[in-house]
């Protein structure tokens, strides 16, 4: 009979690895691994198998087998006969753990007192004390003492943070806690869900097409938060909640606290055509318009198009500058002006140039100019 765990014959291992291994994917890897898993009968009171590979196993890996996860628990002492092996257990728990708003999922198995909670088994706390073993190798869980977590309906607190026992496996020390019916997401299972919210500051926003605007918001304890789009194709979201309209059409933009998806607020997002941009130009109906002799006056409009309409509502503000369009002239002068029509006077002059500027009233944004040659009479 083959001992699969004392087989020091690598060629061997690897046909029997290639003909009955089984595939394991190792801490949520993206390629399964080749493992030999048999069952053991180490420990009654838990799911627990054997596993080789010709692929590292450290204590505290997360295997996925079938549709359960396994946590490696044996110490592994290195590789052994070109291969690695080790004890996973089976965790039948899941538990989010709430520290100060940022939310763990722990997959682990459970001790009560010196019980074991076996699969099925009905977890009874007669003490209030109980022991949650995980994985450590998510090092940023920001996990404290008296973090909480709710767990078959009943309240717990950590009391004690273990890292050291067992290498590469969190062990946590819990004790009994009272349920807060304010605070506590008694339908979603999780401590102090309710104390914790996210919330868009920002009103409910009209966009233009190309145009961004930066929300407003607010994350309990300064929890991180991500960003979503319900429809990128119309307006999208960084992560600062920056959102730039792309097309025409309603989005709701979304803020999650980042360790978890079901604390949210959202905002919809209206994204509009831009307004179509004004334009002045300036004219005179004359066959020189860009010239006044000495003492002469000459009138010029200003006419204004809506996009390729003309616009017959809008008015504009006249100026006269030196040729540079900065400095004040003294070789002409504005006599009149209202609307949409100026008169500009030779104020003597023979030679020199001024710029006459065009405001749009509503958007100062919007201007034009012309330049203006002062010629002597004759």
């Amino acid at each position: 009979m083959i001992n699969l765990f004392d087989n020091n014959d690598t060629n061997d291992y690897e046909f029997l690895l290639n003909h009955v291994g089984t595939d394991v994917y190792v801490n949520e890897s993206a390629q399964p691994v080749k493992a030999l898993i048999t069952n053991t009968n180490l420990e009654q009171n838990y799911d627990d198998k054997k596993i080789s590979s010709l692929s590292p196993l450290n204590r505290g890996d997360i295997v996925l087998f079938g549709d359960k996860k396994y946590m490696i628990i044996s110490e592994i002492n290195g590789q052994r006969y070109n291969k690695f092996k080790g004890i996973m257990r089976w965790l039948p728990h899941t538990i989010v753990v709430n520290s100060e708003c940022r939310f763990s999922t722990l997959n682990c198995y459970i001790t009560v007192g010196n019980l074991s909670i076996a699969a099925g088994q009905v977890l009874s706390i007669p003490d209030g004390n109980i022991t949650v073993f995980c994985t450590d190798y998510c090092r940023d869980l920001e996990l404290k003492i008296d973090a909480r977590f709710l767990l078959y309906g009943q309240a717990f607190k950590v009391t004690g943070i273990d890292r050291f026992s067992m290498p590469g496996m969190l062990i946590l020390s819990c004790e009994k806690d009272s349920i807060n019916t304010v605070s506590d997401d008694l339908v979603n299972g999780i401590a102090g869900g309710l104390a914790c919210p996210v919330d868009i500051v920002s009103e409910s926003a009209e966009l233009f097409v190309g145009a961004s605007t930066q929300l407003a918001y607010t994350s309990t304890k300064g929890a991180p938060v991500t960003f979503t789009s319900s429809d990128e194709g119309i307006a999208v979201v960084d992560a600062t909640g920056l959102v730039t309209g792309i097309n025409e059409g309603s989005a709701t933009i979304t803020v999650y606290n980042a360790t978890n998806d079901r604390i949210s607020d959202a905002i919809a997002i209206d994204v509009v055509a831009p307004p179509d941009s004004f334009t002045i130009t300036i004219t005179n109906d004359t066959s020189t318009p860009n010239e006044i002799k000495t003492n002469m006056t000459k009138t010029y409009n200003a006419v204004v198009y809506r996009g390729a309409t003309l616009d017959e509502f809008e008015t504009v503000t006249w100026s006269l500058y030196a040729d540079d369009q900065v400095s004040t002239t003294t070789l002409a002068i504005i006599t009149s002006q209202d609307a949409r029509i100026c008169k500009v006077k030779n104020n003597g002059a023979s030679s020199g140039y001024v710029q006459l500027k065009a405001i749009l009233a509503s958007d100062n944004t919007v201007l034009a100019w012309i330049r203006i040659r002062m010629r002597p009479l004759l």
